[in-house]
């Protein structure tokens, strides 16, 4: 072998290696195509582990391609601009991810359509993003750019509100949907009998005691929601519509649901929850978003109103609506009280799936687990997947109330 390759041409061999070298160089820059930083940043976080489990052969082979834009940045895309509590999960998914050495990006359109999230995304992937984490305005509309992003090896995860299961890797999933609306209804049904947030009791056992003696008018429920095509807020609703079904409501609380529409919007949503105020129709108003609860709390506040309020809300927004401290009389305020989530860690989780993405294979599929680095106040943990109707999801956690006892911990934090 090696007399012949000194009787070949010098020319010839010089060609080779050069070629040798070339396809070396390729491999390796294509390897690095979308990655992370490969020299760590200064910081004192962990880096995130490899998952517990892969998804297999199977896993592997649906695994989307490396992000085609070497060194693209990592987008995060909500409704629209302006609502904290995008913000707030951008600030939680970007924290997570500038601590593994990426580079993010927020991108919210200021409309809160699906054309115009369709219109920004089209851009940034023409100029070669690495990866979208998107809270979308509607259930349809995304195909076409939904595959764009798809040909060119760029990895979506959705959070918030889902996008479809045909594009995305899996939906980051606040809390189950069904909780969140029993939860609400729970809440609302209480709060207009005037029972303080059970400390003692699940909210549940409470309700069918108190409706077990109720003997009034039949009550009912008000909801001052999104946009009428929004996905995460649809789905709630119709989880609050099962939760009325419940035999413990039955002539107690109507089962119908008056609903009005704000699309996320403070000046839509004030011109709503006036439109509940003059119509006087409803004895609480739920609102399952962090606007229109804000927006309600104002107008029932300024309007002197007998109508009470409860929702998803942010206690830093609904601290002037809402009882403040342990001795306060809760139902002095407009709100007794409402719930939520962790809204910065719920951001994190969407950059750690990202990263499992990205730099170990992870593709969503039904069982894969990867693991996220400890973050802030919350230690090292393992999320596993799981399908719901036709998609997988990855639950972040479960909702939390916010009432007199721990509104003053919470305003400073969200």
């Amino acid at each position: 072998m090696l007399n012949s390759i000194m009787r070949a041409d010098v020319c010839i061999m010089m060609k080779k290696i050069l070629a040798l070298m070339l396809s070396v160089s390729m491999i390796a820059g294509l390897a690095a195509c979308g990655s992370k930083e490969t020299e760590a940043p200064a910081t004192d976080a962990p880096a995130t582990e490899a998952p517990a489990e892969t998804g297999g052969d199977d896993a592997e082979a649906d695994a989307p391609a490396a992000p085609s834009a070497e060194g693209g940045k990592h987008v995060f895309m909500f409704k629209s601009t302006g609502n904290k509590f995008g913000d707030l999960m951008y600030e939680g998914y970007s924290e997570y991810m500038n601590a593994l050495g990426y580079e993010t990006e927020y991108d919210s359109p200021a409309e809160t359509t699906v054309a115009a999230q369709v219109q920004m995304l089209d851009e940034l992937i023409t100029q070669g993003v690495a990866s979208i984490v998107i809270s979308t305005n509607g259930d349809t509309g995304y195909d076409e750019i939904f595959q764009k992003a798809k040909d060119a090896g760029i990895p979506i995860v959705s959070i918030d509100s889902e996008a479809s299961v045909d594009y995305r890797l899996a939906h980051i999933n606040q809390a189950e949907v069904q909780d969140i609306g029993s939860y609400l209804v729970q809440a609302a049904v209480l709060i207009t009998l005037g029972v303080d947030y059970p400390e003692d009791k699940t909210m549940e056992e409470v309700v069918a005691e108190q409706l077990g003696s109720y003997s009034g008018d039949e009550i009912v429920l008000g909801v001052l929601s999104a946009g009428i095509d929004t996905p995460v807020q649809n789905s709630w609703i119709a989880a609050m519509e099962t939760e009325l079904a419940k035999d413990m409501y039955k002539g107690k609380v109507s089962p119908n649901l008056d609903k009005k529409y704000g699309n996320d919007d403070p000046v839509e949503s004030t011109t709503q929850a006036n439109a509940f105020v003059a119509e006087a129709k409803v004895d609480c108003i739920i609102s399952p978003t962090t606007v229109g609860i804000a927006a309600a709390g104002q107008v029932l506040k300024q309007a002197n109103s007998e109508i009470k309020l409860t929702g998803l809300g942010l206690p830093s927004e609904m601290q002037s609506f809402m009882p403040n401290a342990a001795e306060d009389d809760a139902f002095a305020s407009v709100c007794p009280y409402m719930m939520l989530w962790d809204v910065i860690h719920l951001g994190a989780v969407a950059g750690a799936a990202i990263d499992a993405a990205l730099t170990n294979g992870w593709a969503g599929a039904d069982g894969e687990t990867f693991t996220m680095a400890a973050f802030r106040d919350y230690a090292e943990e393992d999320y596993t997947v799981y399908t719901q109707g036709d998609g997988t999801f990855v639950l972040a956690g479960t909702p939390y109330i916010f009432y007199k006892g721990n509104m003053a911990e919470w305003i400073s934090k969200l």
